[in-house]
């Protein structure tokens, strides 16, 4: 059974410091990652990627609803014919608004809530042509910023860029800000913490997920400056589960509600069938 192992992730959450993470249960098609929370018209929403390892082995964006101190069914939001993840969702006016992660698309898109659960119309393309990933914005003090990673692919090589949106709603020449892959990559939201700003950076400097970089951000704009102030490894975060905990790559929060997600493997006959199914569909494909 054990070469039928395969890395899942999985979302957990706690709502005070002295209590340990709990497990959102994962969709029965799926492992979730990449969570993120917004509060929408009165009611706390839990935004992630669900990746499909039963049958399409794509990325999507789900959601589900945080209600009675716990979250329920996971629904699919958004599904395009490329992968999809960091499902940087906001609120503005009266409208959703999300930023989710397409480097596949080579675009870096803004989309507006029209209808739940999976009515969503582009109002926006920041870039064109570029494939940066996990994009974050910052408003402060009237001026809005956008931190976004742009790869060398393959791997977690590259540099963190940090952008300035003008009072034309253009985006200007952007900053090289970081280039150490254990500080580049963004890992959620920018937090604002009695007085400061901290940014949230996943340490890929081993390996992918290898932990959460908390960084206060000394001085933004043209100079921008910041410092560690916190570490976090997967033996540093207490769950409520039997799971060997391998990796943590995404940290958000809303009020005292906490989430992140965690890696560890899972033994699965069905994702291990549904490799062999994809692998032998490729080779059909390409067979002379």
């Amino acid at each position: 059974m054990n070469r039928w192992r395969y890395i899942h992730w999985q979302i957990a959450y706690r709502t005070s410091k002295e209590e340990p993470f709990r497990l959102v249960k994962n969709p029965p098609y799926a492992w979730a990652a990449d969570p993120f929370l917004v509060a929408y018209r009165g009611k706390i929403y839990l935004f992630a990627e669900l990746f499909l390892y039963r049958s399409e082995r794509n990325g999507v964006i789900g959601y589900c609803i945080y209600e009675n101190g716990e979250f329920g069914e996971w629904q699919v939001s958004m599904d395009e014919h490329w992968h999809l993840s960091y499902p940087n969702v906001y609120v503005r006016g009266d409208s959703l608004f999300m930023c989710p992660e397409s480097w596949q698309k080579n675009e870096v898109g803004i989309y507006r809530l029209v209808e739940f659960p999976g009515r969503w119309e582009q109002t926006e393309c920041l870039f064109r042509n570029v494939r940066y990933v996990d994009t974050t914005f910052l408003e402060q003090e009237g001026e809005r910023y956008i931190f976004t990673f742009a790869p060398r692919l393959p791997g977690d090589e590259g540099n963190l860029l940090l952008f300035k949106k003008m009072e034309d709603e253009t985006v200007g020449s952007p900053l090289v800000i970081a280039t150490d892959r254990g500080l580049t990559r963004p890992g959620g939201n920018i937090l604002h913490q009695d007085g400061r700003l901290i940014r949230v950076s996943q340490n890929c400097q081993n390996l992918y997920g290898e932990g959460l970089v908390f960084s206060q951000i000394d001085s933004l704009w043209p100079n921008y400056q910041e410092h560690v102030v916190k570490r976090i490894f997967p033996k540093d975060i207490r769950v409520e589960t039997k799971k060997e905990i391998l990796g943590v790559h995404t940290y958000n929060r809303h009020g005292e509600l906490e989430v992140i997600d965690i890696q560890y493997y899972q033994s699965s006959l069905t994702e291990y069938r549904a490799s062999r199914r994809t692998h032998k569909v490729f080779l059909n494909k390409y067979r002379g």
